[in-house]
């Protein structure tokens, strides 16, 4: 599924890259004064439209980093918190839409947390840290210069996956799924290059696989805060 959502985005981004070259003309050979690319004429020159934020199908590239605040269900426990570290590409489609592929590394999990599935008994404190690289799609509207808001998914793949109890530190990789998703949405600021971006992931799926997991996660899913902070290079 997330290799299909790859190779659709990238050759919709091809696609719209290879509209954007075409230059319109009119029945003399000359270039269409409708033409996207030029809408008011002065004195015989063209001009560019001053007001337009981007030039269509302008991409973008560069370097994100951020902090991850997450939490489990299930459990009474704290957010753990941790660095996040990735990539971005993103293109825009005109004024205000857009739309951008973005792969990371991040941890998620808990903090202190007791399981209390019953209302007797009660264990911990646990610490849940679930390791993964995360590719996020998302679509882009910009109702003002400046800001958007976004929404999308993001599917994590576990690279690594511990408990630890009283100090020791137990492998659960193999008693989750390998895959987590979630429906994203948030919202952004860009100063030129610079741009700062927040938003919530809304778990699809249960992290636990194998019975022994869900003995100890039982529905317990992933809630996820993300704040970033990204510059970008112009590529094309």
């Amino acid at each position: 599924m997330r290799r299909k959502l790859t190779c659709l985005f990238v050759l919709a981004m091809t696609a719209f890259t290879l509209h954007a070259q075409e230059t319109v003309y009119d029945s003399n050979g000359r270039q269409d004064p409708s033409d996207i690319w030029v809408n008011k004429v002065n004195d015989g020159k063209e001009w560019r439209d001053e007001n337009r934020w981007h030039d269509p199908f302008d991409i973008y590239a560069g370097p994100v980093v951020g902090m991850v605040a997450s939490n489990l269900t299930q459990y009474d426990g704290k957010f753990l918190f941790w660095p996040y570290i990735g990539g971005i590409i993103q293109a825009y489609f005109n004024n205000h839409f857009g739309m951008s592929l973005e792969f990371g590394y991040n941890r998620q999990g808990v903090r202190d947390a007791w399981q209390s599935f019953d209302s007797e008994h009660a264990s911990g404190p646990y610490e849940y840290r679930l390791d993964y690289i995360s590719t996020i799609y998302k679509l882009r509207y910009y109702p003002i210069r400046h800001f958007n808001v976004n929404a999308g998914l993001m599917f994590g793949v576990h690279i690594n996956a511990k408990s630890q109890l009283d100090g020791k530190d137990t492998d659960i990789k193999d008693h989750l799924r390998k895959r987590a998703a979630h429906i994203i949405a948030g919202a952004g600021y860009e100063f030129d290059n610079l741009y700062f971006e927040g938003y919530y992931g809304f778990p699809l799926s249960r992290l636990a696989k194998t019975q022994l997991g869900r003995r100890a996660l039982q529905n317990a899913k992933e809630h996820v805060f993300l704040l970033t902070v990204g510059y970008k290079f112009k590529i094309y």
